[in-house]
């Protein structure tokens, strides 16, 4: 007898140690992010993870089968513009891509009296500070627009990105 593959109609006692595997149901253990030699600690983001395991094993009914993509442990994927600007905070580089972006839409976002004399500066921490050309300009734009030009940036920027809105005179002629 050759040694290799055991015939076809071999006992079931041989073959039930393979069948174990495949009738096994899984469990919690499977699905959550456990620290690796790796990594020390779990990111928040594998704690919130491990949260919806947690959620998706308190909820199964016995008998059906756990859905490949349960909706309890989905991760949602991360804008690319959020990686980008991660990256560029972790490098210390002070720029930022959604903010090109806003410099060309406002124009169209802003009433012409905004646009005439300011425009988008920089942003710092969840700050946006616009550039205005001058002072007297600046306590105009202050007094009447300032709420406007917060809701439109807001509108624009979404998810929360920016906090403030800050008004400085810059010496940098605007074109």
């Amino acid at each position: 007898m050759r040694k290799g593959k055991p015939p076809f109609d071999a006992p079931a006692a041989a073959t039930d140690a393979g069948s174990a595997l495949f009738n096994r149901q899984p469990d919690e253990a499977d699905f959550r992010v456990s620290p690796s030699p790796h990594r020390r600690q779990l990111t928040p983001r594998d704690i919130a993870r491990n949260r919806g395991v947690s959620r998706l094993f308190s909820n199964i009914i016995p008998g059906l089968p756990i859905d490949a993509d349960p909706p309890e442990t989905r991760q949602e994927p991360e804008p690319f513009s959020a990686l980008i600007e991660k990256t560029l905070k972790a490098l210390k580089i002070d720029d930022s891509p959604w903010l090109d972006e806003l410099a060309g839409a406002w124009t169209t976002i802003m009433p012409p009296e905004v646009v005439k004399s300011a425009r988008p500066g920089k942003w710092d921490n969840g700050t946006l500070y616009v550039y205005v050309d001058s002072s007297p300009h600046l306590f105009e734009l202050r007094r009447t627009h300032l709420k406007r030009i917060e809701a439109a940036v807001r509108a624009f920027a979404g998810d929360g990105r920016v906090k403030h809105v800050r008004l400085m005179v810059n010496a940098v002629t605007i074109p």
